[in-house]
């Protein structure tokens, strides 16, 4: 479940006090983006994490899949009966997920 967003981002310092200031402050950001850049690799990377990934997302009950917003599946989803009762009952690990993920972040894992 590989993310592959735009690469770019908008940051604005607090204060810089001059041209210096903004570039430390431009290095600072890019320093930033490739520390998490390196983070999501290890979190792309983790077995367990996408394990976790691929069991939380694989539907049992034939729940139309999610993708880009189209009209065909919002119908899909509008005509399909969710069985609450089955919903309740399926493990959704999303703690453990939220944990390792952390961990990453960390760098801990």
């Amino acid at each position: 479940m590989k993310y592959e967003g735009p690469r770019h981002f908008d940051a604005h310092a607090y204060r810089t006090e001059d041209y210096e200031g903004v570039k430390e402050f431009a290095r600072g950001c890019m320093r930033t983006y490739l520390v998490f850049k390196e983070k999501s690799r290890r979190w792309n990377a983790d077995k367990e994490i996408q394990a976790l990934l691929k069991e939380t997302s694989v539907s049992a009950d034939g729940t139309p899949k999610l993708g880009r917003y189209s009209r065909k599946q919002a119908d899909a989803l509008l005509a399909h009966h969710f069985d609450r009762d089955a919903i309740l009952k399926r493990k959704l690990p999303y703690e453990r997920l939220d944990q390792l993920t952390v961990d990453i972040l960390a760098g801990v894992r």
